[in-house]
């Protein structure tokens, strides 16, 4: 796509060859980045995903005390089930919007319009369950490791104030270091990823 204003991506896109960007910029949507800046974002919020490890790594004495084998690192509390779940979210939606734009550049001149405006059905809905389901989930459960740095007389509200313990050992066993290592290679991934598309835009 020649460019035809590149100070103003929107003049550029509605005056451009592109009708996958023409539609973009015109049609609703909660979050209108392009995909490679997407990645980004869903890159930092699988960085924050991480910060599970120094977090709990940096417990004091007392706090630890509380998790299974005085290790807070290699516990599996019910929390973090939401993290792993928030990161199996994130790669999935991070996969399907590399997809899109892969395909899109494909054959983006040979497409329809209504083929066209079903790639961007997909990337609306696969952003928003990214950035905002997805992100929502994350932010929650490094809230509830952060809470640990409050004391225990903090730890022991939340757990007599919730319906089920939060930090309670699950049957399954996935331990801390085990999500946050998995998190931060996957941060490194997903920006790659993101790198990669942006540096082969037309």
């Amino acid at each position: 796509m020649p460019s035809t204003d590149p100070d103003d991506p929107i003049a550029d896109a509605l005056l451009g060859d592109s009708t996958y960007e023409r539609l973009r910029v015109q049609r609703y949507a909660l979050i209108k980045r392009r995909i490679p800046e997407k990645l980004r974002w869903q890159s930092g919020l699988l960085l924050a995903l991480a910060l599970v490890v120094p977090i709990t790594a940096t417990y004091p004495a007392s706090v630890q005390a509380a998790f299974p084998g005085n290790d807070p690192l290699w516990s599996s509390p019910l929390v973090l089930w939401l993290g792993v779940y928030a990161g199996v979210i994130q790669l999935a939606t991070a996969t399907t919007l590399a997809a899109v734009a892969v395909v899109r550049r494909r054959g983006e001149f040979t497409y329809s319009e209504s083929q066209i405006r079903t790639l961007l059905n997909v990337e609306d809905v696969a952003s928003m369950f990214g950035l905002v389901t997805g992100g929502f989930a994350i932010v929650l459960t490094v809230v509830f490791f952060l809470f640990g740095h409050m004391g225990t007389e903090t730890v022991e509200g939340i757990v007599a104030a919730a319906p089920q313990n939060p930090y309670e050992q699950t049957a399954v066993s996935v331990p801390v270091i085990a999500v946050g290592g998995a998190a931060a290679i996957s941060a490194g991934l997903v920006y790659l990823a993101g790198r990669a598309l942006a540096l082969e835009s037309p």
